[in-house]
């Protein structure tokens, strides 16, 4: 496409982005710097839609950016976005090193994302760091009932009740978690499968509880796999006139309150540092057809990355949210690695 026509183009879809309202030609000749005239606009503008840049409304002499143009204006400029110094300190301000590790402190930083881009943003991160069992007890609760105690190398704690066959004998106990501590206590997860251990004498009459312990263990390390969603802003589609039709927008908030649904869009975003799109149609799901999401991916430590995105109408303010998401990732890298 020549520049006159890229320039035409841009000019439309930053106009219709500010404001739904078709664009004409007369609008061009007055808020830009071509010094061209309103019959060759004119011309250009078919030429964009014969092209599949841009369509007519039918009660409409002006035109309104397609699909195909938005991703065209995307890709244009997409490699060419920053971020200022001011972006990144504003989201760290809402990001305070005092609930660190907490869900306030993600809460916050994503209510201040979807609050300067006007969308909807959700934050997917593991759920926990822990990667080894840092201590584990079996505390006799009845006779016939064990608590089983873990705790994580880097919190999580887990507590299930378990139950004996018959009455637990409290050194059986503390012998048998001594044995599973050596075998499981500060091994990594991932090696989980092959630990071996020996119960003898006595202590095989517990074999059907132990299996039992060695499940709830198995089940901590795939929770290390889970991943926790944080959304906000979601009252901010009311603004645009494009989601005033309830249905649509009950639709979308059912849609956001199954975890399964943004896992799959964010797994089209992959473990780089480069900001996606995926514009209307792109979207696996029916639903977000109508719909843009941008998102990013960041590191949280030396192995691991979480994932942060945007959702929006078809218009979402594409450079606006590039920009966010790049100040919003630098101010979240650094606030994690520098207190950690």
């Amino acid at each position: 496409m020549d520049q006159r026509k890229t320039d035409i183009l841009n000019i439309i879809i930053e106009s219709y982005i500010g404001s739904p309202v078709p664009v004409g030609s007369g609008t061009i000749s007055k808020e830009s710097d071509l010094k061209i005239s309103s019959a060759t606009i004119r011309n250009e503008m078919s030429d964009l839609e014969e092209m599949g840049f841009l369509t007519k409304p039918h009660t409409s002499a002006g035109r309104i950016p397609s699909e195909n143009a938005y991703r065209f204006y995307v890709d244009e400029w997409i490699s060419e976005i920053g971020h200022s110094d001011a972006l990144v300190g504003l989201f760290r301000e809402a990001m305070p090193p005092s609930l660190l590790g907490t869900e306030e402190f993600y809460e916050s930083a994503i209510g201040a994302l979807a609050d300067h881009t006007k969308s909807i943003a959700f934050m997917l991160m593991p759920k926990r760091g822990d990667r080894t069992i840092k201590y584990m007890d079996l505390i006799p609760v009845s006779e016939h009932l064990v608590m089983l105690l873990v705790v994580g190398d880097r919190g999580v704690v887990v507590k299930r009740l378990l139950p004996v066959e018959f009455p637990a004998d409290e050194e059986e106990l503390r012998y048998i978690r001594e044995v599973l501590s050596r075998a499981f206590v500060g091994i990594s997860f991932t090696e989980f499968d092959g630990v071996k251990f020996v119960l003898s004498g006595g202590l095989i009459r517990y074999e059907d509880f132990v299996l039992r312990v060695t499940e709830v263990l198995s089940r901590v390390a795939s929770a290390v796999e889970e991943v926790e969603v944080i959304t906000g802003g979601i009252s901010n589609l009311f603004r645009y006139e494009e989601f005033r039709d309830s249905f649509k927008i009950r639709s979308l908030l059912e849609y956001l309150g199954e975890k399964r649904n943004l896992l799959r869009l964010a797994a089209n975003m992959p473990d780089t540092p480069r900001i996606q799109f995926i514009i209307g149609s792109e979207n696996s799901d029916e639903i977000m057809r109508e719909y843009s999401v941008s998102g990013q991916s960041y590191p949280i430590n030396d192995s691991d990355f979480a994932k942060v995105g945007l959702i929006g109408p078809l218009r979402m303010n594409y450079k606006k949210s590039a920009e966010a998401l790049g100040a919003f990732t630098q101010a979240l890298s650094e606030r994690l690695w520098k207190e950690r």
